[in-house]
């Protein structure tokens, strides 16, 4: 990736308070990105980048947003037209393995202080080297780098507002951690097992063999069995002490939708709680979150589909405890999460343009 960035002052009369700036802006997290920032009372969206559709209007690439944006695509963000705001940020929605030379690139440039780094990618999740190794082997550890970052869940792992690099979470593990983070103030069987099921746009834009139309149309599979990166992601976001005491068996599943995801996790609770003792340590520990919905019976993909929402509904018995959540891989999963992670960094309420419903039948 080449760069021309630079860091020129404008004079800026914008009613908005705060701007951003995309890089990769031709991908599906960049289009809902997009699409959700352009209602957002607060927030705009100064500059889209993308080397390969350069001139291009957004919508020639994200028909949806025609009419909507009226920016074109750049070969490199122009981060001038981000001095103007009172704050500002950049995502990066890039495919995996540029994170790391592109955020060196802006430090290099003088990346001012009011602007904050989310990356979309999974390039800076995880802490430890070796997982990070093995998980992600063709990207560059980069310690100087990955330690800015901090690990955006807001409702389990927190998201403070003077952290001004993020790293999103993955779509499956954000379901995942969701449905079991409560369940650490019980004492469980070695054995956790996620079930995982997904939309084929968490694979993103670019055509892949496995994800064209005639071989996903009206079929169910699994893939990466017990080998999925998600996995020790999820461990991780959870605590050193839940990973040290526990197994997890993962298990992620394409389902022939293009968007939303189901996650079933099981556990077995040592001293056979109640479900009524289970589900009010759930609405305890998602009091402030508000886009946790706690349902009394499963979820429906249909309900959380183009919104921010994490529905979770819970049964007991016997002492098996079965957690399901569901979620749209591309909003809570990406984009949604990451506007609710820059709501919290510019200091504006965690559901400010984010709260709305879905559309119902979709």
């Amino acid at each position: 990736m080449r760069s021309s960035l630079s860091f020129g002052t404008v004079g800026n009369t914008m009613e908005k308070r705060f701007g951003v700036a995309i890089i990769g802006g031709s991908g599906y997290g960049a289009g809902e990105t997009i699409r959700l920032l352009s209602a957002h009372p607060d927030i705009e969206v100064c500059s889209v980048s993308s080397r390969s559709h350069v001139g291009k209007p957004l919508s020639s690439v994200h028909s949806h947003l025609l009419g909507i944006s009226d920016l074109a695509f750049e070969e490199s963000p122009k981060m001038e037209t981000l001095t103007g705001y009172e704050k500002s940020a950049v995502i990066l929605a890039m495919p995996s393995g540029l994170a790391v030379p592109t955020v060196e690139r802006l430090l290099s440039h003088g990346l001012p202080e009011t602007t904050a780094v989310i990356d979309l990618s999974g390039d800076l999740r995880l802490t430890d080297q070796l997982q990070h190794e093995r998980f992600y082997a063709e990207v560059p550890f980069a310690p100087e780098v990955r330690s800015r970052f901090t690990y955006g869940l807001p409702e389990v792992t927190g998201t403070a507002s003077t952290a001004r690099f993020i790293t999103n979470p993955g779509c499956l593990a954000t379901g995942a951690i969701m449905a079991l983070a409560p369940l650490r103030g019980f004492q469980l069987e070695r054995t956790i097992i996620v079930d995982a099921k997904t939309g084929t746009s968490g694979a993103g834009r670019e055509p892949q063999a496995s994800m064209h139309h005639p071989s996903r149309c009206l079929d169910f599979t699994a893939y990466k069995v017990l080998a999925h990166r998600h996995e020790p992601e999820i461990l991780q976001a959870l605590g050193e002490a839940f990973a040290k005491n526990h197994a997890m068996m993962f298990v992620p599943h394409l389902i022939p939708t293009s968007r939303g995801e189901f996650i079933t996790a099981y556990a077995t609770l040592t001293n056979k709680e109640s479900e009524a003792t289970v589900r009010d340590a759930f609405a305890s520990f998602y009091k402030d979150s508000p886009f946790v919905r706690l349902r009394a019976t499963p979820p429906r993909v249909v309900d959380v589909v183009g919104t921010n929402f994490c529905d979770i509904c819970v049964t007991v018995r016997d002492g098996q405890v079965c957690v399901m959540s569901s979620l749209d891989n591309l909003g809570k999963g990406m984009a949604g999460q990451a506007i609710q992670n820059l709501n919290i960094i510019f200091g504006i309420p965690q559901g400010r343009g984010l709260l709305h419903a879905s559309l119902g039948p979709v």
